[in-house]
């Protein structure tokens, strides 16, 4: 139900093994009204094969309705990115930002470092150019200035831009996420649920608390943002309508961007074809420039920056305009309906959900998840009156009437279990659902390093992270390891044993004053 509002932006990723299964734990995650990670279900997969994705993202697909998202993050996975391409082919697919940069370190160490210029630039490169004939030219400008034209993975990279450059994916809907790092952050919660011992009919029990629990996280924050009061000046008009609208932590951001308008000023202005196209510019930067494009009559129009289109909530270029215009609400075609307050309030599978766009019959779990629902919805209009009450019962006595005409539906039989003289063997009628294989080592296997290292059941650790894994300190006295020697027990001299032996020396001097005083007392 969640995904009927939500799904249109969602991130997947497998990184996440600690299991006695040893099987990559799958999560769809999404963003609520809130900015919350919520979950659209999960996998446990057996392999990473092109083939499995596909069915995964098949069954994930009906289970949600037979709607793709909008937009999908994942990271740079060949096998993913083809299930992807078959499953979702009008998804648009964003490679995670961060394991790409993460890789800059590795493979080019020699200019990549911190503080290093080089890395200051890409990163300028990356972030800061909002059009994609002006990243392609710094792009090439600095592969020609550090002598990295003949860079092979540099040039893979460049070839995929499209994928994983913010600029080219800022025309469409992401909720602000450039990285798979909620994926990441869901796994983390999932840590105090599910421990390397659980097995698959417990992590199906766990798995159902841990979504009471974002249930329960979301309840808390619908009330927080209904009840708490905003602190908005009077004359702060477009910021007293967002704090009506927006929930609490879309109203911060919407007041962050606001804000931040204050710093750019409105230049040149011209007016054709009914549209006024405004200069907006930066009061610190001059070279920082954004043409803001708006209707005169409706005000729909776009920016440059494509904040809007990429986050949802106006641009600080867009404000700057609408206070020069004197226009005090926003317009309700800036307002997208997943960041309202209540967003979650009706959560209804629409009918036409229901139903694939290839034509194939909708499934019977949907269908009885949609009359579930409508009924519900209808109970709960006739439920205040006696009246509508009586209503809603003859309307279901007739409607049952009409069904069992036209049902032939017949109870199931009972499965029974044929017994057979081989008491190993049993016949049954029903497929019976076994936990997997378990894997030869429980949990999370230990860290290797060298060649090996890529077979480790955790996550995947980088060369750079393997090298700053440290041996435990080791005693050369006793051998023992968490010690050295100058703090060794059995070292005469070391600090715990003088400590020892000030206690003792202490001890011994309490002792003799004690039996002089008994002494003088005549108790001794």
């Amino acid at each position: 139900m969640a995904y009927q509002y939500f799904g249109n932006v969602v991130t997947f990723d497998t990184t996440y093994r600690t299991n006695k299964y040893d099987m990559p734990f799958a999560p769809f995650t999404g963003v609520n009204h809130h900015m919350q990670s919520i979950q659209f279900g999960c996998a446990l997969l057996q392999y990473e094969t092109e083939v499995t994705f596909i069915w995964l993202f098949q069954t994930w697909l009906e289970a949600m309705g037979g709607r793709p998202p909008t937009s999908i993050i994942t990271d740079q996975d060949l096998a993913m990115k083809g299930a992807i391409a078959q499953v979702f082919p009008n998804t648009r697919h964003h490679i995670c930002l961060w394991h790409i940069k993460k890789k800059f370190v590795e493979k080019l160490s020699q200019v990549y470092y911190k503080k290093s210029k080089f890395k200051k630039d890409v990163k300028k490169c990356i972030w800061l150019t909002y059009k994609k004939e002006g990243f392609e030219e710094r792009w090439m400008a600095l592969m020609k200035e550090n002598g990295l034209e003949g860079n092979e993975w540099l040039q893979q990279l460049y070839d995929i831009r499209d994928s994983w450059v913010p600029v080219y994916n800022r025309g469409t809907f992401f909720a602000g996420m450039n990285t798979t790092g909620r994926s990441e952050g869901v796994n983390s919660f999932f840590d105090a649920f599910v421990t390397s011992t659980t097995n698959l009919k417990e992590f199906v029990v766990k798995y159902d608390q841990a979504l009471k629990r974002i249930v329960k996280r979301e309840s808390d924050e619908d009330f927080e943002s209904e009840h708490k009061f905003r602190i908005v000046k009077d004359n702060e008009f477009l910021l007293k309508h967002a704090a009506k609208v927006y929930t609490r932590n879309i109203f911060n951001k919407f007041k962050d961007e606001i804000s931040e308008a204050f710093n750019y000023k409105v230049g040149e202005m011209t007016n054709a074809d009914g549209f006024q196209s405004f200069v907006v510019k930066s009061k610190v930067n001059e070279l920082q420039k954004f043409t803001v494009t708006l209707d005169s009559q409706t005000y729909k129009g776009t920016c440059e920056c494509q904040n809007f289109e990429f986050v949802g909530i106006l641009c600080r270029h867009i404000l700057k305009v609408f206070v020069r215009l004197d226009i005090d609400a926003i317009p309700d075609h800036f307002i997208l309906p997943r960041w309202r307050q209540k967003a979650n309030k009706f959560r209804i599978i629409d009918s036409e959900g229901l139903v694939h766009d290839d034509g194939k019959e909708e499934s019977e779990a949907l269908r009885l998840s949609h009359m579930c629902q409508e009924s519900t919805k209808l109970a709960c209009l006739a439920a205040p009156s006696y009246e509508s009450y009586k209503i809603y019962i003859e309307a279901m006595n007739d409607l049952s009437e009409k069904l069992l005409k036209i049902s032939s539906y017949v109870p199931p039989p009972i499965n029974v279990c044929h017994e057979i003289d081989d008491l190993h063997s049993t016949e049954r009628t029903q497929v019976l659902l076994l936990d997997p294989n378990i894997s030869q080592t429980k949990g999370r296997k230990k860290d290797v390093k060298g060649k090996d290292a890529t077979i480790d059941s955790g996550r995947l650790k980088s060369g750079i992270e393997l090298a700053l894994n440290k041996k435990k300190r080791k005693c050369n006295l006793c051998k023992g390891i968490g010690h050295d020697k100058r703090t060794c027990p059995e070292n005469p001299m070391s600090k715990a044993n003088k400590a020892l032996e000030t206690e003792a020396q202490s001890s011994d001097s309490d002792q003799e004053m004690t039996a002089k005083y008994l002494d003088a007392k005549g108790l001794l």
